[in-house]
């Protein structure tokens, strides 16, 4: 991967960023489907870029279920200070989805400034602050959708999103529906009932995981 098309590295040359990734010792990993990347309770603090694969952000809960905070897609960032992650003790994990290869990088020596005060490390804060502006926005629309009384109103008020977002109308979702229902917090078949019902009144078309709102 050129690592300066990620957002963390942008505006930074190749042959910068991998001399700022020799200095900050950054390891690359890989995962299995299904593995655990990472647990927000390690006592080390990281930041990962996800170099390929396709991860989720899980909070578990005590009694069981779980909830989708966050998906990430190749070069996805991850981490305590990057993800959406409550100030609770619930237990909090980067689970991948598919197989997975990450680069992990020591949160302390990324926003530590090297002691040459090099300009592509001045440029590298700067997109870290960048992202965590990226990621409180991102927050504020998962609150709103979270935020809506009924199942119905959580499915329009996230499809708006995505159509804004997109700019069009028929959009793809990023879930599988257990995900989906995961992500909403609702209860699967109650969801799948509530996208049947705005199917037949005609206010939504579904094909496999393409909306068109209509």
């Amino acid at each position: 991967m050129d690592y300066s098309e990620t957002l963390l590295f942008q505006d930074i040359c190749e042959k910068d960023c991998q001399r700022m990734l020799s200095c900050m010792k950054a390891q690359k990993r890989s995962f299995f489907a299904g593995e655990e990347i990472y647990s927000f309770d390690t006592p080390r603090k990281i930041v990962g870029i996800l170099l390929n694969g396709q991860a989720s952000v899980i909070r578990y809960e005590y009694n069981g279920t779980r909830s989708i905070l966050e998906n990430l897609s190749p070069k996805g960032i991850f981490g305590e200070h990057l993800s959406f992650v409550p100030s609770d003790d619930s237990c909090i994990a980067v689970v991948c989805q598919t197989d997975c290869q990450v680069l992990f990088i020591d949160y302390q020596s990324l926003t530590r400034t090297c002691q040459n005060a090099c300009a592509c490390h001045t440029q590298l804060i700067r997109n870290l602050l960048q992202l965590l502006s990226d990621k409180t926005r991102a927050l504020s629309e998962r609150v709103e959708v979270l935020s809506q009384r009924s199942i119905r109103e959580k499915l329009m008020c996230y499809f708006m999103q995505l159509a804004a977002e997109t700019k069009n109308t028929t959009f793809e979702l990023p879930f599988t529906m257990i995900d989906f229902a995961d992500f909403l917090s609702v209860n699967r078949s109650a969801m799948i009932r509530e996208l049947g019902k705005m199917k037949k009144e005609g206010l939504i078309r579904i094909s496999r995981r393409t909306i068109t709102l209509l």
